[in-house]
């Protein structure tokens, strides 16, 4: 794994380093909420299978965990501001080139990181495949979307692609195995993937996190009911190497950027960083996971929003320094 100083904001936390704690924080803990209002694509009604409990609207009857309502449309692109200032404004780790080439964003969401890609590369073609269809009706000319299930075949032929970008999939991928031998089916010789995912479980360096508290225990549950329950690996990140190469990638790269939970930290990019995950965390994220998955698993309404006010108490202690990681797994397909 490649690690970065922490002082820099990302890398690794080693057993020996400290990260620098802003005592007065508590104050800055104000959060910015972004949204992105969009119109969807003219579709057939058969798209628009949408199920609805516990005030959230899915995508199909037990097809998905997250919902796709205006809540976690807005979560979503929120996610996706934090992963660009974890990467100082980049769109991806992998350096991409500037001419022309196509690429495929897998479980695209609202489309913004396609969007984004399409206007800083306008000679690239980018497509944006979801089984959603949340995405805006005004796209750059060299961005399109199509509505697919990624877990069944991809239409795209052999050989189509120059770029394939997976990020915060997991969950809504049955088989990450096949998914990979896809992608490798569908890249040119010499074609590159980057798998993007926040850990599971959270961390700290100083010991206030206490692992037998709500949070902990929050994240503990959620691990163990998506496996037992839905069957889906909701944490492929170790596993993620070792798949691709299985797969036959080559110059496999796992790199990890810290993520904050909270404005905590005195390095002004991670407490820029922290202050909008734990918006990310509060406003949606730890009820959009949490909801459809507890009451599957037989808990009740009521038991379940119990137990997320006290994640909710101890995201908001500044006495806890909790943080997870960001990682970027990234391959090439050989050129022969």
């Amino acid at each position: 794994m490649q690690e970065t100083d922490i002082g820099e904001g990302s890398g690794s936390v080693g057993e020996d380093e400290d990260l620098e704690i802003e005592v007065d924080f508590l104050s800055d803990s104000g959060y910015d909420n972004q949204s992105i209002d969009g119109s969807t694509h003219s579709l057939s009604s058969s798209t628009f299978e949408y199920h609805y409990e516990n005030g959230h609207r899915y995508h199909r009857d037990g097809q998905s965990l997250l919902p796709n309502d205006e809540t976690e449309q807005d979560r979503l692109d929120l996610q996706h501001h934090i992963f660009k200032l974890a990467l100082d404004g980049d769109l991806t780790y992998t350096k991409l080139p500037k001419g022309p080439q196509r690429v495929l964003d897998v479980g695209t969401g609202t489309g913004i990181w396609a969007i984004e890609l399409g206007e800083i590369l306008p000679s690239a073609s980018i497509i944006g495949v979801d089984q959603a269809p949340i995405q805006p009706g005004w796209v750059p000319p060299n961005v399109s979307f199509e509505i697919d299930d990624v877990n069944k075949s991809w239409l795209q032929g052999d050989g189509s692609f120059d770029f394939i970008y997976i990020r915060t999939m997991a969950g809504s991928i049955t088989s990450w195995p096949n998914l990979l031998r896809e992608a490798f089916r569908t890249l040119k010789p010499g074609g590159k993937i980057e798998f993007v995912e926040f850990a599971l479980r959270w961390e700290c360096a100083d010991g206030t996190f206490d692992p037998n508290a709500n949070c902990a225990t929050w994240t503990n549950t959620f691990h163990r009911l998506a496996g037992e329950f839905l069957h889906i690996n909701f944490d492929p990140i170790p596993e993620m190497a070792g798949w691709m190469e299985d797969t036959g990638f080559e110059a496999v790269e796992r790199t990890d950027k810290i993520i904050p939970i909270g404005p905590w930290p005195k390095d002004p990019k991670l407490k820029n960083i922290g202050r909008y995950f734990l918006s990310n965390m509060l406003e949606s994220g730890i009820e959009n996971y949490t909801l459809a998955l507890f009451t599957k698993a037989g808990w009740d309404p009521i038991s379940v929003h119990a137990m997320l006010g006290g994640v909710r108490k101890e995201l908001l202690d500044p006495r806890i320094h909790a943080f997870t990681r960001a990682w970027f797994i990234t391959a090439t397909k050989p050129l022969e």
